[in-house]
């Protein structure tokens, strides 16, 4: 047999099958050569892999939204009757206004971390298409069909907390508490027939020590909101240390929200994540002659107030 098949014997065969050929040149000819097992050709890389589990959530935005507002607009006072801390541009449809600013409140606070988020993101991946999900009137409008009227909780609309929220508008997903992260949304009642409506931070210990995850140590759990006085410094953005009524309220050097009511039912306590923009189902609510009315805010029952304010 001609020398001249041996490159092509090697070429074919691939890099470590040739370096195994135990085949003297001599014994080279057409035989041998079909015997030789040429090894399969890459397999097809998928045009997208799988989301890694991280990036299926929002929860590292939310979290920079928390750490921006508490940074820049921290501690300037809670009011009931007022919402955000400052003006939102929505992207190019314009501005959602401020009621009483830089005051907030609880569900307002949480509408605010989202819209920051929202900002974050747009500006840090270049996608503004989470501005399309929405009209800028969902985040002012309080029906059935506007985000807004979700988070402000409403039963009739089966929101009871942002986790709904988010969950009725195709852009969140269920956690129970026990499977909760950093960036979650979490709203809470209390045997004081009060609630609140937070972000998540993370479990805690009877001495306020933070745990990276639940376990039979757990009594509650650190949140960001916004709660406390009307004055400058005394309410506004920040963090508190809720405990849950069976632990009692233990002393930490934190400032505490006692008597939280643990529950596995979601309308006492109600729970959830945000998904990233392109987990969104574009399912949400529809236009419902059955569902009148506009949410109208419990005022009695998010009264701003915890245990050391």
């Amino acid at each position: 047999m001609p020398k001249l098949l041996l490159p092509l014997v090697l070429f074919f065969a691939g890099g470590a099958y040739a370096a195994d050929l135990p085949l003297p040149l001599e014994a080279v000819d057409l035989e041998a050569i079909g015997a030789i097992e040429v090894p399969p050709a890459n397999p097809a890389v998928p045009f997208r892999l799988p989301a890694r589990a991280d990036e299926k959530y929002f929860n590292a935005y939310v979290l920079k939204a928390i750490d921006y507002l508490r940074a820049n607009y921290g501690l300037l006072g809670y009011d009931i009757n007022s919402i955000l801390t400052h003006d939102i541009q929505y992207h190019t449809f314009g501005v959602i206004p401020a009621r009483h600013a830089p005051l907030t409140m609880c569900v307002a606070a949480q509408m605010e971390i989202i819209l920051t988020a929202f900002e974050i993101y747009a500006k840090e991946t270049g996608d503004y298409s989470v501005y399309d999900y929405l009209p800028k009137k969902s985040f002012e409008g309080l029906s059935l069909t506007d985000i807004k009227g979700h988070i402000w909780v409403n039963s009739a609309f089966n929101a009871n907390g942002t986790a709904d929220a988010l969950i009725n508008f195709g852009m969140g997903e269920r956690r129970t508490f026990e499977n909760l992260s950093p960036g979650d949304f979490v709203n809470v009642n209390r045997t004081t027939k009060t609630g609140h409506a937070v972000t998540f931070v993370g479990y805690i210990t009877n001495t306020g020590k933070m745990l990276p995850k639940y376990d039979s140590s757990v009594v509650g759990f650190k949140y960001f909101s916004s709660q406390g006085g009307a004055a400058a410094g005394a309410g506004g953005f920040d963090y508190r240390y809720a405990v849950f009524s069976k632990f009692g309220c233990p002393e930490m050097p934190y400032k505490r929200d006692c008597e939280v009511i643990y529950s596995t039912d979601q309308k006492m306590l109600n729970t959830g994540t945000m998904l990233s923009p392109r987990f969104w189902t574009h399912i949400m609510p529809q236009a419902d002659a059955s569902v009148t009315g506009e949410t109208t805010l419990n005022r009695n029952f998010f009264n701003g107030i915890t245990t050391d304010d």
